[in-house]
């Protein structure tokens, strides 16, 4: 699909699915937050749900953790503009609460939908949310953080979200080092070897931890 192809349909996309009130949350919420990026982009970048600025402005990540993500995408010769950035919810949950389950269910079709005409060759998961729905885990983050899986082609990397980094100042290294890996894994065209990391398959990460889980439970 050429480049006009791929801005058509998302902005089809766009205004489908942008008066949407299939949950709760369409009550509460000053705008829909649909993502915002190049729609050939090589890297997606997708957290959890919009904040305070965002639902106000329309725009994901434009708060303090949005000046950081500019800084890391900077750092790797990245404008936002570049990237496609995202979220599971497209709309604010109130008081900046963790999404429901419910709410994850009824807008995850919009943010595949997404991925499906964007298609890009890394998606970068920021924090717990985004990486367990598209691992399809019940993993937290620190399992997976710098850890990379293919699926269907494509390449996912969880990492931190980057407001952790801010709350938890000796994490920002850290992401700095993941943000390197994700230019590496462009810069070689997907050559995991860049990464000394061998292709991991989700399900059987997830089978593993499940089996390492029960056997733990099984000693209590």
């Amino acid at each position: 699909m050429d480049e006009l192809n791929k801005r058509e349909r998302l902005k089809e996309l766009y205004f489908k699915i942008k008066d949407c009130d299939k949950c709760e949350l369409s009550k509460s919420r000053t705008k829909f937050v649909f993502g915002s990026g190049s729609a050939c982009a090589e890297i997606m970048l997708v957290g959890e749900a919009p904040g305070k600025n965002e639902d106000l402005q329309g725009l994901p990540f434009v708060g303090q953790a949005g000046k950081l993500l500019d800084e890391l995408l900077g750092s790797i010769g990245y404008k936002r503009s570049e990237v496609f950035i995202a979220n599971v919810l497209k709309c604010r949950p109130p008081g900046n609460r963790d999404p429901k389950v419910d709410e994850v269910n009824i807008c995850k079709g919009y943010l595949m939908e997404q991925i499906k005409i964007i298609d890009p060759k890394i998606i970068c998961t920021m924090g717990r949310y985004s990486t367990q729905l598209l691992l399809n885990t019940d993993r937290g983050i620190n399992g997976l953080r710098g850890r990379v899986y293919k699926m269907d082609n494509r390449i996912i990397m969880p990492i931190n979200h980057p407001a952790a980094a801010l709350y938890t100042p000796s994490r920002m290294d850290i992401l700095r080092q993941d943000f390197q890996k994700i230019k590496n894994l462009i810069d070689s065209g997907g050559d995991l070897s860049c990464v000394n990391n061998e292709a991991l398959n989700p399900e059987n990460e997830v089978k593993t931890y499940k089996e390492n889980k029960n056997e733990q439970l099984g000693l209590f």
